[in-house]
């Protein structure tokens, strides 16, 4: 009985030393176990001649090396581990993923040197989304994008709706500055960062380039924020998105210069008052805050934008000083609710200046070239 327990101990201690000194092991490919059956997730291969290894990692063997517009799909693995690496201008830390071509080679590629169908989720989409975003925002911004995304996808009211709205802003501005300073804009266009997994984060946004192609910004897309207003109860979120649809009415995308100003420069324009855009857009702002004042803070921010624009000494007219002075009779007649006590003294001071525009230091008729 002795001499058993003793050569029982031995075996455990001999076996408890061989795993001791075993490393372990570099590479653990875990799958992917996700809540529903997995769909192969299809990928595009964004940058040229990627390397595809026989194992994750930068010391995996290459077997080959595939194109730019290389398709994948993913088999439901993925490293243990992750890389930093700087791609396009953003420095991505993500995890290797198991794939095939579509001539059935496989291999392990870079998961931030791909594309995926972020609109459509699988395992493999959502694991790579949720990744990305912490690398880029951190953890607490990414649970605040997907509380946001949650609410977009579950709003019923106008109510729902203008609180979804303002938490989008809130959440705008903070990615935007994270944008600017995290990515180096390449010269070459070719070379630009897909940043779709991001629009897919915060829906109801889409990314650009502004300031001469140098820096991504995230703008509102009415036209998106159309198609989900018009599932809620209630038409006060319809009639606001109205509106911004008729302030950004060229492509429904927001944008930094509205329909009533037109840009001829990377940072600037000229008003066109004259052109019967700010009264058209005044009418309409009545007819909404008349009927509501859900979005009374967001209307009159529109407002003030608008008055600015007739009012401020650094704008230049694009239209005749005679159309002008139309349009500005007009808006001071129009008796709009929309407009205050203060805004109307500016106008009609203004309306004034519009008179002699010439002794005021107002440039009109730029359109024409001859100034004033």
């Amino acid at each position: 009985m002795n001499f058993t327990k003793t050569a029982l101990f031995f075996c455990f201690l001999i076996l408890l030393i061989a795993c001791k000194d075993d490393p372990p092991s570099v590479v653990d490919p875990k799958p992917i176990t996700p809540d529903e059956p997995s769909v192969p997730t299809k990928m595009i291969v964004n940058i040229d001649n990627l390397r595809l290894r026989d194992a994750p990692g930068e010391k995996g063997n290459e077997v080959g090396r595939l194109k730019e517009g290389t398709v994948l799909y993913d088999l439901g693995e993925v490293s243990d581990f992750t890389t930093r690496v700087q791609l396009r201008g953003i420095w991505f830390d993500e995890p290797w993923l198991k794939v095939k071509t579509e001539q059935n080679l496989e291999g392990w590629v870079y998961g931030g040197a791909v594309t995926f169908d972020a609109s459509t989720p699988t395992a493999m989409s959502k694991l790579m989304t949720e990744k990305r975003l912490q690398t880029f925002f951190g953890k607490g911004l990414t649970l605040r994008l997907k509380r946001y995304k949650t609410n977009f996808d579950s709003v019923k009211t106008s109510g729902d709706f203008a609180e979804n709205f303002r938490e989008g802003l809130k959440l705008r501005d903070t990615l935007t500055t994270i944008l600017e300073n995290r990515i180096e804009v390449a010269d070459n266009y070719n070379q630009m960062p897909d940043l779709f997994w991001i629009e897919n984060a915060i829906p109801g946004y889409t990314t650009q380039l502004v300031a001469e192609g140098t820096i991504y910004y995230l703008f509102q897309d009415f036209k998106k924020l159309k198609q989900k207003a018009s599932t809620s109860e209630g038409e006060e979120d319809d009639n606001f998105v109205d509106l911004n649809l008729l302030v950004y009415s060229m492509d429904s995308i927001e944008h930094f210069f509205p329909s009533w100003f037109i840009q001829t420069w990377d940072y600037g324009g000229c008003s066109l008052l004259g052109k019967k855009e700010h009264i058209k857009i005044l009418k309409k702002i009545d007819e909404v805050l008349n009927k509501s004042d859900l979005f009374a803070t967001e209307i009159n921010t529109i407002k003030d934008r608008l008055i600015d624009d007739i009012t401020n000494k650094d704008i230049e007219y694009w239209e005749e000083k005679d159309a002008i002075l139309s349009e500005l009779d007009d808006i001071i007649t129009g008796n709009f609710n929309a407009l205050t006590n203060e805004d109307m003294i500016a106008l009609k001071t203004r309306r004034k200046q519009f008179e002699y525009p010439k002794e005021n230091n107002i440039k009109v008729n730029v359109r024409s070239g001859e100034v004033y």
